[in-house]
């Protein structure tokens, strides 16, 4: 059997987890509350269950409407008294009912964040071990032994609420700088009582509140905690503190899972780990942290791959592994992992379409308020199932039979379509101009810090080509007359998108930035790159990294400025680190061949440049013709992809597979899946 160690069975206090694979937490559980949201939710963390998953993790509960909730708009009631609010205990009782229905553990996560919190009415306040003030800009005050004494019971309480409700156990969060951090790090905490000083002191209240947990559940449930092995932080835990702290408290809970870094500096410390984070990040720490303790220890963060974690079992250094965004990405992971599939297996991008970040984070460029964000939560560029507002599981086949299916490109969206049209039952033909397939991610054959987004596109390619079923015609470019002769039931037109090339003095003298992939430009060493958005920010990246000399010249106020929260932090940080030029609020004048004048705040400049690229915008490929061809001859017709308009891959995926439902639905199917 492959992946022998990550498939094996694993005692976990008194319970048998039938293999190593767990879900992160995911889900804010009082989602549950909006009868809108709340389907959406169960299903999210259905998915890995049924997927084959040994425990699914419900995302966060905080403990108390006080101090500590997160997030605004949920109804507040009390969780010593489920009999005055049943529509909230009956709503998150559905999540471990529906979890546990695929013989899968559930856990429910109990969170408090401490100074972290941001008040939303004047009643609350923000609470710490110490006097400080949080990067939102509220104060917190220093805890009391009386709001230790609340707090604690609180956690009690709440988890006597998930034991009600149905959960096998709860994760206490103590990592990512919340309240266990703040008071175990020694950067944090600096009081001087009791509380503060030696590890024995900082971790009497953490301590305190895991007894209490313990004291009130009894001795069957499970209590898994999730912690620093470091904070990567000057000063801050270690792995061989945590692992010192884990000794004291081990006869309360029964296993660990070893996490890293602080919520202010989420993307930098790595709680969120971005593509320019090794994979595994954490493992390390957690091999250190499993030499201190006889429980059962794993990691969670960047983790895709069945290889790494089956090998880390296999070399001692954790005993599970935990996945989280990867779940959102396939939910099937496990059971592709048990029959052998892994081939088919789509691995997270670390791309934060399903988590931006928050505006607690202080991300002030989300579109969305926190509100908003706790329905957003949970989308996926590469999985075009996830957040759907309805449920694929309960479509109708296709009601009026199989149909004749043409697909026009193959790009993603036109690859993720005619996955999806076979799996309908339909027969296709995927028509593509050039002599391969992947569309403009064949950049990712090249770029090095792409290289899961190069994965998902050979992905694609290699689920088609494993489907015989489908005719794959290369080097075939469709014409009015092609639509006409081959008559198809169905035409989706996945056509794409190509560079602009704008009306800038002297851009005869420049290249278009993806040259550099494509062959078609060798690149000197000193290069300026005209556009500063996505396209021209990642490009000019790759090239600093591979030893040129690049400037970045945009012309709006920030560089990439179409993305927002952890993605454009990350991006933005790592082309600081690597050197990368940034010239945002600068306008190109003119291109000479080896020179680029621009001009902003300090006048007209001239950079020196031994190549100059631009990146500028793309626009759809007309395709005009062919839709009305298609309409022509009765044919069902979508655009799809950048066809629509240029846009990220997520946009591909998703509006691929929407079209492909809608082939041969009846109106009352095609009603039921409108976004």
């Amino acid at each position: 059997m492959k992946f022998e160690h990550l498939l094996s069975p694993m005692k976990v206090g008194n319970r048998v987890y039938k293999n190593r694979i767990v879900s992160a937490p995911m889900a804010f559980s009082l989602i549950a509350q909006d009868p809108m949201a709340a389907e959406i939710a169960y299903r999210k963390l259905e998915g890995p269950a049924r997927g084959g998953n040994a425990c699914v993790i419900l995302g966060e509960t905080d403990v108390n409407f006080h101090d500590c909730d997160r997030i605004p708009g949920f109804r507040k009631f009390d969780f010593a008294k489920p009999e005055e609010d049943m529509d909230t205990f009956n709503a998150v009782k559905t999540y471990a009912d529906r979890i546990k229905a695929h013989d899968c553990i559930a856990l429910a996560e109990l969170v408090h964040c401490g100074r972290e919190k941001v008040p939303f009415s004047p009643d609350q306040e923000v609470l710490g071990p110490c006097a400080t003030t949080n990067y939102a800009g509220f104060t917190a005050r220093p805890m009391t032994k009386d709001d230790m004494d609340r707090i604690a019971n609180d956690f009690a309480v709440a988890a006597t609420y998930m034991q009600k409700c149905g959960f096998d156990g709860v994760l206490i969060h103590g990592g990512h700088g919340f309240l266990f951090t703040q008071f175990l790090s020694p950067l944090i905490n600096q009081r001087t009582d009791e509380y503060g000083g030696s590890l024995e002191n900082r971790a009497k209240f953490p301590i305190q509140i895991i007894k209490a947990i313990r004291e009130a559940v009894g001795p069957d449930f499970l209590i898994e905690l999730r912690i620093d092995g470091t904070d990567y932080q000057p000063g801050g835990i270690t792995p061989e503190e945590t692992g010192q702290f884990i000794q004291m408290v081990e006869q309360y809970i029964t296993s660990v899972h070893v996490t890293c870094g602080i919520y202010e500096e989420s993307v930098k410390s790595g709680t969120e780990s971005s593509m320019f984070h090794d994979h595994g990040l954490n493992i390390w720490a957690a091999a250190i942290v499993k030499q201190y303790t006889s429980l059962p220890v794993g990691a969670v963060g960047g983790i895709n791959s069945p290889e790494m974690v089956d090998q880390a079992i296999a070399d001692g250094k954790i005993d599970f592994a935990i996945f989280g965004r990867q779940m959102l990405a396939d939910p099937c992971f496990a059971q592709k992992c048990i029959d052998g599939k892994e081939d088919l297996i789509r691995r997270c991008l670390r791309c934060y379409k399903c988590f931006p970040g928050s505006p607690e984070e202080g991300y002030d460029d989300l579109p969305f308020t926190s509100e908003e964000l706790a329905r957003y939560v949970g989308g996926c560029t590469i999985n075009p199932t996830a957040h759907l507002p309805f449920d694929p599981d309960q479509l109708q086949p296709a009601e009026k039979g199989p149909k004749k299916v043409l697909i026009v490109g193959g790009g993603p969206a036109g690859l993720q379509a005619a996955i999806t049209a076979y799996q309908r039952g339909h027969k296709v033909v995927l028509a593509e101009k050039s002599d391969k397939l992947g569309g403009l991610l064949y950049f990712t054959d090249i770029d090095i810090d792409k290289p899961d987004l190069r994965n998902f596109k050979n992905l694609l390619i290699h689920e088609l080509e494993t489907t015989t079923d489908v005719e794959v015609r290369l080097n075939t470019e469709v014409t009015p007359e092609f639509i006409r002769e081959m008559a198809p039931d169905a035409v989706l037109l996945a056509t794409g998108s190509l560079p602009t090339h704008p009306p800038i003095p002297g851009i005869e003298n420049a290249h278009q930035a993806m040259g550099v992939y494509n062959g078609s430009c060798k690149p000197g060493k000193k290069i300026v790159m005209i556009g500063g958005g996505l396209v021209g920010s990642e490009t000019g990246l790759y090239l600093q990294k591979i030893g040129h000399e690049v400037t970045v010249v945009e012309m709006l106020d920030r560089i990439a400025n179409e993305s927002f929260g952890m993605y454009r932090e990350a991006l933005i940080w790592e082309m600081e680190k690597c050197g990368v030029g940034m010239m945002p609020k600068t306008r190109c004048l003119e291109i000479a061949e080896h020179s680029v004048k621009v001009e902003n705040a300090d006048g007209v400049q001239e950079l020196e440049a031994d190549t100059v690229l631009y990146a500028l915008g793309l626009k759809s490929v007309d395709c005009s013709a062919l839709k009305e061809a298609a309409e022509a001859i009765g044919a069902q017709v979508y655009v799809i992809g950048d066809a629509i308009h240029p846009g990220k891959v997520d946009q591909s995926t998703r509006t691929g597979y929407i079209a492909a439902l809608k082939i041969g639905a009846s109106d009352e199917s095609i009603a039921f899946i409108q976004e």
